[in-house]
């Protein structure tokens, strides 16, 4: 399932054909010159989009997710993410594996000054925990489980282990509406627990609308 690597340019290219067309529908002030300062005890939610390059398949894979951040100060704020993704392909030529990956995360964001009007860079960090899903189809219920690096996250048994992990990443915010950002960012989610081959780099897209 969104098997192709070009979703998640398509995806970016409908965020950016929409925030544009905000942007012209704004008919008060010239939406370039608001200034791009939020306010301390603001609250933004959005929704992304993303292409994910995760270890251990063979190609990218398409997530989705929503968060909410909280402006502690103008240049900082706190966050909580909640994410998705689900991937199938053919293991040892006699398997067919499907994997979901649901992340619940939570992050500290820091933003730079703006680079032009309306453009502010910004780095983020923060801790991840991972739910794996694997449902493998023709398993040999007589194989070591070492050999099967997938075992322990089989949806079948009774108690799926989850993955702590750590986020790393950086990207651009662009105001398009007094209330609304539109936000690229990139992000390495990294797992702790190293006998995992399931890191992953994800390429977002988003739609930020702060209350």
């Amino acid at each position: 399932m969104f098997k192709h690597p070009l979703l998640g340019i398509a995806c970016a290219g409908c965020l950016a054909l929409t925030s544009q067309t905000f942007a012209q529908s704004y008919t008060g002030t010239d939406y370039k010159r608001i200034d791009v300062q939020r306010d301390t005890n603001n609250w933004a939610f959005g929704v992304n989009l993303a292409s994910a390059n995760v270890d251990s398949l063979d190609n990218s894979v398409f997530a989705f997710g929503v968060f909410g951040d909280y402006f502690t100060s103008p240049n900082f704020s706190l966050g909580m993410s909640l994410d998705y993704w689900n991937d199938s392909f053919e293991a040892d030529g006699a398997r067919r594996v499907e994997v979901d990956d649901l992340v619940i995360g939570g992050h500290g964001r820091f933003l730079f000054p703006d680079l032009t009007t309306g453009l502010r860079p910004f780095v983020l960090a923060g801790l991840a925990v991972h739910r794996f899903q694997v449902d493998v189809a023709n398993r040999d219920p007589n194989a070591d489980p070492l050999v099967d690096k997938f075992t322990e996250y089989d949806r079948n048994t009774q108690d799926v282990e989850g993955e702590i992990g750590v986020d790393f990443g950086a990207g651009v915010t662009y105001r398009v509406q007094p209330a609304m950002d539109l936000v690229a960012e990139a992000r390495y989610r990294r797992i702790i627990d190293r006998t995992v081959d399931l890191d992953q780099m994800n390429y977002s897209v988003a739609l930020s609308y702060v209350l």
